[in-house]
């Protein structure tokens, strides 16, 4: 007889143990994040020989490239106990990571503003300002590391401050900060 159990796995969550039928089971998982999926299952108790059988044809303790989408693993002792898991591997948001510093005084270490992760955002829009609000750079679609200039003369030492909307036509999902240039 098999026992289903349900569970909902959030990004990097480990269950509390499972206990059915004598075998005891736990299962972390990884959303999907920039990337793929992952999942893996460990044993606590159980009969050995322990089989596994993922609903991806799957036959180990761990398991990746996992879209979002519903998934099954069935465990099975020694002493053919089993148990079924269902769990849900989710798509989080993959949001765009941008440095807060950099240093272009042409020494090639940090000479340039990166944002990490927006080659996931190809319809892009960035716009940075100086700190009377007037725009001082802009890009869109395909992101060029930026340098700290305007009209190719370097700007001044200071704060500046961004709007990065994720999809240049829809201006309700953005990410907003400052950079300072140091030089």
């Amino acid at each position: 007889m098999i026992k289903y159990i349900t569970a909902l796995i959030m990004y990097f969550n480990v269950l509390h143990p499972i206990n059915a039928q004598g075998i005891k089971v736990t299962l972390s998982a990884t959303d999907k994040q920039c990337k793929t999926g992952s999942a893996s299952i460990s044993i606590l108790s159980g009969a050995s020989p322990i089989q596994y059988l993922w609903s991806n044809g799957a036959t180990t303790d761990y398991i990746e490239n996992l879209e979002a989408g519903n998934y099954l693993v069935t465990v099975t002792d020694g002493n053919a106990k089993d148990t079924t898991i269902s769990f849900i591997i989710t798509e989080t948001i993959c949001e765009p990571i941008a440095e807060n510093n950099f240093t272009p005084n042409g020494d090639a270490f940090n000479d340039t503003w990166n944002i990490s992760r927006l080659d996931y955002f190809p319809e892009f829009e960035l716009i940075v300002y100086n700190l009377w609000g007037q725009q001082v750079h802009h890009q869109s679609k395909q992101y060029v590391p930026w340098g700290g200039t305007q009209f190719g003369l370097p700007l001044p030492d200071g704060a500046y401050y961004y709007i990065l909307f994720l999809k240049k036509s829809d201006n309700h999902k953005f990410i907003k900060g400052d950079v300072n240039i140091l030089r």
